[in-house]
């Protein structure tokens, strides 16, 4: 969540973090960290702090726009929805971890999501151990773009996609690293499956 949109709430009513957090119930450390960025609400906690405003999930969560200074900016909070590994496949953890702010162009943040990387198969294209990857949701892919790859049925992997013939790669970009085959069936068998195409890279210094 980016903490500004709770500041506003608060600045509006009059509350301080104090008060919100004895009438919710929620810490004072946990109002902290995520002001500060070392976590974000879970879905309960941010179901609270709607009720508390009276405020719809949707507005909390950025779901409807954020006015802007500039009117060409179309700001929305996207969710970020787990983990996903940039080297060995693991088993993705679709478990809501907060959100961040991106500009969709008037887009809907519906069909947008978050996924953090861990790993260093794709740091050539500036893919980092723990940066943030806007993924636009998408069940197919052009050649040379950059997905987000269910395999196996149930882990995934970002990789760069390619076609050739028959023959389906999915393509690290750190040399360290072999591409993954796949084929045809394993789509068709929902082996395989895009979850959705890469479109920014954000990074935490």
């Amino acid at each position: 969540m980016n903490y500004s949109v709770l500041e506003r709430l608060m600045a509006a009513h009059g509350i301080s973090a104090y008060r919100l957090a004895r009438d919710t119930g929620i810490s004072p450390s946990s109002l902290s960290d995520w002001k500060r960025g070392r976590s974000a609400p879970k879905a309960d906690k941010l179901s609270v702090i709607a009720d508390y405003f009276g405020v719809s999930l949707d507005s909390l969560m950025g779901t409807e726009r954020i006015a802007s200074r500039t009117a060409a900016l179309s700001e929305y909070l996207v969710p970020v929805i787990g983990s996903i590994r940039a080297g060995l496949p693991i088993i993705t953890e679709e478990e809501l971890q907060g959100f961040e702010l991106a500009d969709l162009g008037g887009a809907s943040p519906d069909d947008y999501f978050f996924l953090r990387i861990n790993g260093d198969s794709m740091k050539n294209i500036g893919m980092v151990d723990g940066s943030l990857v806007l993924f636009r949701k998408q069940q197919y892919a052009e050649e040379g773009q950059v997905v987000a790859c269910l395999v196996g049925g149930e882990s995934a992997t970002v990789k760069r996609f390619s076609k050739r013939g028959r023959r389906i790669f999915l393509l690290p970009e750190n040399s360290a690293y072999s591409p993954i085959e796949l084929s045809p069936a394993d789509f068709e068998t929902g082996e395989a499956r895009i979850l959705g195409v890469a479109e920014e890279i954000k990074i935490k210094l």
